[in-house]
């Protein structure tokens, strides 16, 4: 059987009723009524108590599943995420602010790790936030020396896009001090000259960190799976699918072991670590589109900049107190020559710009492929999007290119905004309001790993801009909680290509469906950073609950 035809005993086997729903309507719900599922998408939906739905169906014996008046929605989606990335994490050292909140918190649980597992070739932890450490400051290759002398250490920043490792590290992976900054990448020193242990971009791609084995990436994937159906989250994008991510999808998808849909972007060029596949996917005529309703290729993913709290995003203007401009990974001519062979061969294209010198530098090269129609008419993305100006929105505007819009940094990563940027530039952050205004499609995401996963934890942001801290970054760029929710819904459908069949209730759409107990609407906005799904179902199937 081919890897991407869905398993004869596939999702939504069975045919099935769910009664008793109030169905997320805009800005409300409904009152009670019956959603008839058949072929794991919804046939109809019928009021409540109108004759005996389970004999008006058509259906031959269908299961029924009564959920008691409780509150309906579609699965969430999640637009730009990591999920194998986020699974090989579960497994390594947790440094989350959840977890750590010091220096010595970080040096403790490095510790641990070498005295639970002894003597090893390296420690591997991530998610640490130097803006949630006590110290004020980021670890340094010093810091780790003092508990691991001899042993390789490296921690990844939250961001994913820097590193702090020791100095058994550098030596490991051959790194003198003599070492000079690759192109896109660079090797921090202190005002002596000598490395601090923080790589930044794609000098992390010169570290000799190990690879995550086969039965890691399952492992840390199954407990992914688990995380997103306790978030709600019923369709993945993978924005870094490498060749193995994709290996692992197509063998668990075989084996009936997928259990949330996966829109890959496979990685174009390489860089830091990970393997561009660009002229591959061309080479085999591989295009946007290929797969079935489980797992199905989106197109391409480009990297051009870093990120804000990292400082390592591509500005125009200097980050505050600074010169520094952040970094930009590739040359324009390189990109341009990249998105037009992608353009050409029907490859749609996510391209990562945070900073307002990377989303211009992403406009100016789409522009120079000479592919503007094809670019026009495919819903290109820009990933992040988080500084954009309003020239390059309305350039956005008019050429129907997408914001995938990181909403889950203002409460997970906002606290690190203000004295990276400025006061001044935080009214035009992640800007919904404007991107609504010009009628920019613009899904939410986590990027997870680089924040939680949690959806709520960005809808939380975009309607109250408020961070972890409860400090309030503006009162420009509010949305309402309808148009929060139609982020990661209708909006998210919409840039999967995917809006006949996704992100609403309605006959003809999947059957994914996330149950709560209490309407949000009618919650205080901190209550959501704590609301969960009762229960989940994929294509009908129940996954949660």
């Amino acid at each position: 059987m081919n890897a991407l035809t869905e398993p004869e005993a596939g999702p939504g086997s069975n045919p099935t009723i769910f009664t008793n729903a109030r169905i997320l309507s805009q800005d409300h719900f409904s009152e009670p009524v019956d959603i008839i599922v058949e072929a794991g998408r919804v046939k109809a939906t019928v009021p409540a108590g109108e004759g005996n739905t389970v004999a008006s169906s058509g259906l031959s014996s269908p299961d029924v599943v009564n959920l008691g008046g409780r509150f309906l929605m579609p699965g969430f989606t999640e637009s730009h995420c990591h999920p194998i990335s986020y699974g090989i994490n579960r497994l390594r050292l947790d440094l989350r602010p959840s977890a750590v909140g010091s220096i010595a918190d970080i040096q403790a649980a490095v510790r641990d790790r070498l005295d639970s597992e002894g003597s090893g070739d390296w420690v591997v932890g991530t998610g640490f936030d130097e803006t949630y450490l006590s110290d004020g400051r980021m670890p340094t290759r010093d810091d780790l020396d003092q508990v691991a002398p001899n042993i390789p250490v490296a921690l990844v920043r939250t961001c994913g896009h820097m590193k702090v490792v020791n100095s058994a590290a550098l030596a490991a992976s051959g790194i003198e001090e003599t070492v000079a900054d690759p192109a896109g990448g660079k090797f921090v020193r202190d005002a002596t000259g000598r490395l601090t242990g923080l790589v930044q971009e794609n000098a992390g791609g010169m570290l000799a960190i190990p690879e995550a084995d086969d039965a890691m990436r399952e492992e840390g994937f199954a407990l992914a799976q688990q995380d997103f159906h306790s978030w709600g989250i019923t369709t993945v994008n993978d924005c870094i699918a490498e060749p193995e991510n994709m290996l692992l999808y197509q063998r668990l998808h075989s084996d009936g072991k997928l259990q949330v849909r996966v829109r890959p972007w496979l990685y174009a060029i390489s860089l830091s670590g990970h393997t561009g596949v660009l002229d591959e996917l061309i080479a085999a005529g591989i295009s946007s589109g290929l797969g079935d309703d489980m797992l199905r290729v989106q197109g391409v993913k480009f990297q051009l900049d870093g990120s804000l709290g990292g400082r390592t995003a591509a500005m125009y203007d200097p980050f505050t107190g600074t010169d520094d401009c952040g970094i930009l990974t590739h040359p324009t001519r390189t990109l341009v020559s990249a998105f037009r062979n992608a353009a050409r061969s029907g490859l749609r294209m996510a391209i990562h710009a945070i900073g307002d010198a990377a989303i211009g530098q992403a406009l100016e090269a789409l522009e120079a492929t000479g592919e503007l129609p094809w670019i026009v008419s495919h819903r290109n993305r820009i990933e992040h999007c988080s500084l954009p100006t309003s020239d390059q929105l309305d350039t956005m505007a008019e050429w129907n290119l997408i914001a995938s819009s990181s909403i889950g940094f203002i409460y997970n990563l906002g606290d690190s905004y203000p004295d990276a940027i400025g006061e001044e530039r935080m009214a035009r952050l992640l800007p919904h309001r404007d991107l609504a205004e010009r009628g920019i499609v613009a899904p939410g995401n986590s990027d997870l790993p680089v924040t939680h996963g949690n959806p709520w934890h960005g809808i939380y942001g975009a309607v109250t801009r408020t961070t972890r801290s409860g400090r309030v970054l503006d009162t420009v760029q509010n949305v309402s909680l309808a148009h929060a929710l139609k982020m990661y819904m209708a909006d998210a459908a919409y840039a999967n290509w995917e809006e006949d069949r996704a992100g609403v209730i309605a006959p003809g759409v999947f059957a994914d469906f996330q149950v709560y107990d209490k309407d949000p609407f009618t919650l205080a906005p901190e209550s959501w950073l704590e609301l969960s799904p009762t229960d989940v179902f994929v294509a009908g199937d129940r996954v949660l609950g």
